[in-house]
């Protein structure tokens, strides 16, 4: 493993999060995004970090949403064997993860309003996501995530990796995820979600304190929210993914996955820290992958420190 990834890790702390991330109270940015100055009640720290509007996200965010796929039904999927609330508002979710930078963008867009120009963004909706690090790894789930990177799915997991049959293990509902479901250092059941975007959904409990690449942003008037990350890396048995929620008044309207081509794959994974991780030549494609749906795939270009993406989903 790459020493870099080894030290970050040791590093980072869930304790430490409100210092790294910069986070905001939800009822303080919905004012932010919408111009309304009225207090919820909500945490007031504020952020110079938290994208609040599609012109600070940058008018090349918005051409490359134009060019991504419109309307697009988005495919429910499984919130796998990793989630837990964070309960973080934040834009750059790196903290301190090694990896190629990747600015990534996802426009709300209600399905039934929908229009192929980019209409019918759903703003002050709150927008999720988390993925693992360059070496494979989610935050507060190191050791059992990191038992997934062995080569061959875990006990517990199903053919190639892909979910076990039968009633979903541990860690919410549709919690299978491949590796790791059910398998060692699986996600066992933990409280359900009270955060200030999150109320009801099934937390797997955590084993460590991180949080680097999990957090939220508000989407705009327009639907969008950005984020600044690190390029995912892969596990075995699963395809390269990052998990998206969606939540409206605190309830999940849709949880779903993201996906990348072929090619872009490669080109990243020959690059450092990626090249690192060895093995992938043996690990599970997009046409393997049983949970990947073409509906979730990234429009990625690339930008003078790494990448930028954009994808439309539909609620």
């Amino acid at each position: 493993m790459n020493k870099d990834i080894e030290r970050s890790r040791a590093r980072v702390s869930r304790r430490r999060a409100l210092a790294l991330g910069g986070t905001v109270g939800l009822s303080g940015l919905i004012a932010a995004c919408t111009g309304n100055g009225a207090s919820g009640g909500g945490a007031t720290t504020t952020t110079t970090s938290v994208v609040t509007d599609s012109t600070a996200a940058g008018d090349d965010v918005m051409a490359l949403l134009a060019r991504a796929p419109q309307c697009v039904t988005s495919k429910e999927e499984t919130q796998g064997p990793y989630w837990f609330d964070v309960d973080s508002i934040r834009s750059d979710i790196r903290e301190d993860r090694p990896g190629t930078t990747f600015e990534l963008a996802i426009r709300v867009q209600d399905s039934t309003t929908c229009t192929p120009e980019g209409g019918g963004g759903t703003a002050n909706a709150v927008v999720e996501i988390w993925h693992c690090d360059a070496g494979g790894a989610y935050s507060g789930f190191e050791s059992g995530s990191q038992a997934s990177n062995g080569g061959g799915p875990p006990a517990g997991g199903g053919p190639g990796g892909q979910p076990p049959t039968g009633a979903p293990p541990a860690g919410g509902p549709g919690g299978g995820d491949g590796p790791g479901a059910g398998g060692p250092g699986g996600a066992g059941s933990g409280e359900t979600s009270d955060g200030s975007y999150s109320v009801g959904d099934s937390e797997a409990t955590t084993t460590d304190d991180g949080t680097y690449l999990r957090g939220a942003q508000v989407t705009d008037a327009n639907g969008v929210a950005a984020f600044t990350t690190v390029f995912p890396g892969w596990y075995m048995g699963r395809t390269t993914h990052i998990h998206v929620k969606v939540h409206v008044d605190k309830k999940t309207v849709l949880t779903t996955q993201l996906f990348f081509d072929e090619a872009l794959l490669g080109e990243v994974y020959a690059g450092a820290p990626y090249d690192e991780h060895t093995g992938r030549g043996n690990n599970t494609t997009n046409a393997q992958d049983g949970i990947f749906d073409e509906s979730g795939l990234v429009t990625v270009v690339k930008t003078t420190d790494g990448y930028r993406g954009a994808v439309n989903i539909g609620v």
